[in-house]
């Protein structure tokens, strides 16, 4: 008698730590049949499950997150492992043999299936999905607990049952056996060993939790709360495996999370170096250490290839900042933000807000864009001189703007000293210096060689075009006039109300500017527009 008083408080007590997860003894007996009928190995199971591993497989080689979701909604491998569990905890021996046999065999076709489909000539390639799986962490056996909780409970309580989809979701039991025979069939052993173990540990973490919340709905009579021993000695191996797991995950994850503060690191010193170059960012990064030594790729967008002493520099910040050997190659993207002023360094990526413009600009960045601005707003006024690219050097004598141009024709030093002198107002440094580097280009088609493109190839009527013919002449008339001056080629262009005219011409000495303003008048008189030369 005192036997069975200690019992039913022992039950009551169940009943009342663990009153939300009571149902109905018929609801209860329902939930064992679903179990047991999911349980069963027949050939519709092992045929949804072929179909299930080949949908991830898919999915995982074309690195399509909704094709693996669609995978762990088809597959059936979750049932069998909650039927362990419901066998253990009943002492039901043939429902726990069937589901022994249908995952066992399941895991086995799952794996067996992506091997197979891994050894057709797919040129198959490591994809994120694919290597997402190869190192499991504690944060999935975490995942794989509240899973089977969810999913046990979705099962008792009929209420939730409309839950369960998303736990097959949440507890990914086919794409890591799918990932494992993909790697065996690419030769990768290691990432075909952590596939399964990510596996193994979400298969451990279902049949405990399931086991102990079918315990706590009342449906393990012979497994009470003051009887602990009981529920050990039925689970001692799952539990052994799930703690020796869990150590295994734990250290995966330390390592995971080192990394991750190394990759966090090397990232905050490789944007601060490249920060001072313009229009320049980082776009991914790959570490790895081996032999003691750290090996960074460094992938970047620039406008122009980093030059290899400017990479040692950065190198040698990273072996000093970090404490230890690297080696960084860097992996150019040639590419340019431009806006309306020029080019720009303000576009960095994007944050979470969702902004991507940023007001932090190191002082060289910013003089170089205020330069190339002043230089463009020059150059308006030169239409035969193209800005290319600029760049700025230190010497100890003070800063020197370097500009690439794209002319037609040498500069003369009195244009480079009007730019000069606006680039120091504009700076406000009177020892600033520019240094342009010019590059001569020559553009002929059949009539010549081309100083106006639009005057050869745009569109224009046949009286626009005798206009235009009359206008050129007109100046090489004119400018004929003057003793030793040979014009070679004339190309007029209309730009709204006025003529712009270019003329290239040799001679033994240069007309002055007062002469050319007469010219320009002379002409303007003749076509009845206003005429602006540019010799």
């Amino acid at each position: 008698m005192e036997h069975q008083g200690n019992s039913g408080a022992n039950h009551e007590g169940r009943a009342g730590r663990f009153q939300w997860l009571s149902t109905t003894p018929e609801r209860l007996q329902r939930v064992r049949e679903e179990i047991t009928l999911g349980s069963e190995p027949k050939v519709s199971f092992y045929a949804l499950l072929t179909t299930a591993s080949l949908i991830a497989s898919f999915g995982l080689i074309a690195n399509s997150t909704a094709v693996i979701i669609g995978a762990m909604l088809v597959s059936p491998l979750m049932t069998p492992i909650i039927g362990i569990s419901l066998a253990l905890v009943v002492s039901d021996t043939p429902l726990l043999g069937r589901a022994l046999r249908a995952e066992v065999l399941g895991v086995v076709l799952a794996i067996g299936v992506a091997a197979i489909l891994g050894v057709f000539p797919l040129a198959l390639q490591p994809t994120p999905e694919m290597l997402s799986r190869t190192e499991p962490n504690l944060m999935d056996l975490l995942v794989a607990v509240l899973a089977g909780f969810a999913g046990t409970y979705a099962l008792i309580d009929a209420r939730l049952s409309p839950a369960l989809p998303g736990v097959a979701i949440a507890t990914a039991i086919v794409p890591p056996l799918a990932n494992s025979g993909l790697c065996l069939a690419m030769g990768a052993y290691q990432g075909a060993w952590g596939s399964f173990l990510l596996f193994f540990a979400n298969f451990l973490a279902i049949l405990l939790v399931s086991a102990g919340t079918f315990v706590a709905a009342g449906m393990a009579p012979r497994i009470t709360w003051s009887n602990k021993w009981e529920f050990v000695r039925t689970f001692g191996v799952a539990l052994a495996g799930f703690f020796l797991v869990a150590i295994l995950l734990t250290h995966t994850l330390v390592r995971i999370v080192k990394e991750r503060y190394l990759n966090r690191d090397l990232r905050a010193i490789i944007t601060e170096k490249l920060s001072q170059f313009p229009s320049t960012s980082l776009v991914d990064l790959l570490q790895k250490d081996y032999e003691d030594k750290l090996y960074v790729l460094a992938t970047v967008r620039t406008p122009s290839v980093i030059a290899p002493d400017k990479v040692m520099a950065i190198q040698e910040a990273l072996a000093s900042r970090l404490k230890r050997p690297s080696e960084l190659i860097i992996r150019a993207i040639l590419a340019k933000d431009v806006s309306a002023t020029g080019s720009t360094s303000q576009v960095t990526a994007q944050n979470l807000d969702g902004f991507f413009m940023s007001s932090k600009i190191s002082p060289e960045v910013m003089r170089i864009q205020l330069a190339e601005q002043a230089l463009r707003e020059v150059l308006i006024n030169k239409p035969d001189i193209i800005l290319s690219e600029m760049n700025l050097i230190q010497f100890p004598r003070g800063p020197v703007v370097v500009a690439n141009l794209q002319t037609s024709r040498p500069l003369i030093p009195e244009e480079v000293q009007e730019m000069e002198k606006e680039l120091q107002e504009r700076l406000h440094d009177p020892n600033t210096r520019l240094l342009t580097r010019c590059l001569s280009t020559v553009d002929v088609d059949a009539h010549g060689r081309i100083l106006y493109a639009f005057s050869h190839f745009g569109s224009q009527s046949p009286e626009d075009a005798a206009l235009q013919e009359r206008v050129q002449k007109a100046v090489a008339a004119e400018l004929q006039e003057f003793p030793g001056l040979f014009v070679t080629n004339v190309d007029a262009l209309l730009k709204g109300d006025h003529w712009n005219v270019r003329v290239e011409a040799a001679g033994v000495k240069l007309i002055t500017a007062r002469e050319l303003s007469q010219v320009e008048k002379s002409v303007s008189r003749q076509g009845n527009r206003n005429t602006r030369i540019y010799l």
